[in-house]
């Protein structure tokens, strides 16, 4: 039994289930799974234990994005790239109440998990059939199926003989090949090719892409008029989306979750640029990659420290998720003897360091410190209008 579909179906049967069942129980690893390979090596056979063991394993991780991730079925590919719920409610609410929906390349289900909930009638498509056999099984396990027409076929195929749709969602893969996991930047390298998937605006309403975080977008979209959005989670950007025609709403935006705010491009923006002043910003990672963080100094009336870099300040105390405040204790132009200096001055004996723009790692910075104090704090290293300094801050958090 060699074949991955004849495994994943194996794992649906009595004993594949049984196993699970006890894996589940079981302490687990990735990097020792010999103790639970031994425990069970006489009882199963060698392809269904080990297939059970890297499936137990996935469905650990995915518990961080799915709440039914212990019913789940997931490649190591697949879960890398699948939206969380979280994510996925969210971008899956543009689509709401319209009737005909295709959800293309969908992978192990994750957007067609929310999709499913919203629409008339989903079309889920996936050329892999391993791949799509999973996402029908996750569809189960949230009691879905019934609301996903499922496809096994290459999407640039299916479009050429379907009925055009109200809109569709497309996550076209970012792998440079099969035989890698990196992350190509490359939007022809995406399959398929970010063009192609620029070029189903001709003929369907409204269209969605799921891009690389990275991606130059300008170049990308060859002046086509698109939404960029850019979406974070708890402070980390998790997904870029590029919408188009009756799905587009501005030209760019960044959502930050849970908390579900939004700032676009539409509004005032702040060019100015100033010294540190009393409260040191670091903006949300989704808005550094949607390119507003002068709108974003223009919303809060802060100003920029240096043309180059993300960081904002201003004299007043803000709150808001779009951004994580430091109030500043000492500003120092980049001297080690100063800066160690200063350390003792404030007793400092615990560190975190944050770098934009500095010439020195953390990792090289820290170990030609003298801590010592009981006191915390937060070390930017960055530029002031081309300058390196180093803001001494009281420990930052996300308000």
């Amino acid at each position: 039994m060699t074949d991955p579909l004849e495994l994943f179906h194996a794992l649906q049967q009595e004993r594949g289930q049984e196993l699970l069942v006890q894996l589940a129980q079981v302490s687990l690893h990735e990097h020792d799974v010999l103790p639970v390979l031994e425990r069970y090596r006489g009882s199963y056979p060698p392809e269904l234990l080990r297939a059970a063991i890297d499936l137990s394993l996935l469905r650990r991780r995915g518990n961080s994005k799915f709440t039914c991730a212990e019913a789940m079925f997931f490649t190591r590919e697949g879960l890398e790239m699948a939206s969380g719920e979280e994510v996925a409610r969210h971008t899956a609410r543009r689509f709401t109440g319209l009737p005909r929906v295709f959800d293309l390349c969908c992978g192990i289900g994750g957007d067609s998990l929310a999709l499913a909930a919203l629409v008339g009638e989903l079309t889920a498509v996936e050329r892999d059939p391993l791949t799509l056999a999973m996402a029908q099984a996750n569809m189960r396990a949230y009691g879905v199926t019934d609301r996903v027409r499922f496809v096994q076929e290459d999407v640039t195929e299916f479009i050429a003989g379907a009925q055009p749709p109200s809109a569709i969602f497309i996550d076209p893969s970012r792998r440079q090949s099969a035989s890698t996991r990196r992350v190509s930047r490359r939007p022809e390298d995406y399959s398929p090719a970010l063009s192609w998937c620029l070029a189903l605006t001709k003929a369907i309403p409204g269209v969605a892409i799921k891009v690389s975080r990275a991606l130059d977008y300008e170049e990308a979209l060859f002046g086509i008029p698109a939404e960029v959005g850019l979406i974070s989670l708890r402070g980390a950007c998790k997904e870029a989306m590029l919408w188009l025609g009756m799905l587009r709403s501005c030209a760019r935006r960044a959502t930050v979750l849970p908390e579900k705010v939004t700032l676009t491009d539409e509004g005032a923006t702040s060019t100015s640029i100033g010294e540190v002043d009393g409260w040191l910003y670091e903006p949300d990672a989704a808005v550094i990659r949607a390119h507003l963080v002068q709108r974003l100094a223009g919303e809060f009336r802060l100003h920029r420290i240096d043309a180059e870099i993300a960081y904002l300040s201003g004299a007043v105390e803000l709150h808001s998720p779009l951004l994580s405040g430091f109030r500043v204790r000492e500003v120092i132009p980049w001297s080690l003897k100063r800066l160690n200096a200063a350390l003792a001055a404030h007793g400092i004996g615990h560190l975190v360091i944050k770098k934009r723009g500095f010439p020195l790692t953390p990792e090289a910075l820290l170990p030609r410190l003298k801590l010592s104090g009981s006191a915390h704090a937060t070390l930017i290293c960055t530029r002031l209008q081309g300058k390196p300094i180093v803001v001494v801050a009281d420990a930052g958090c996300r308000i």
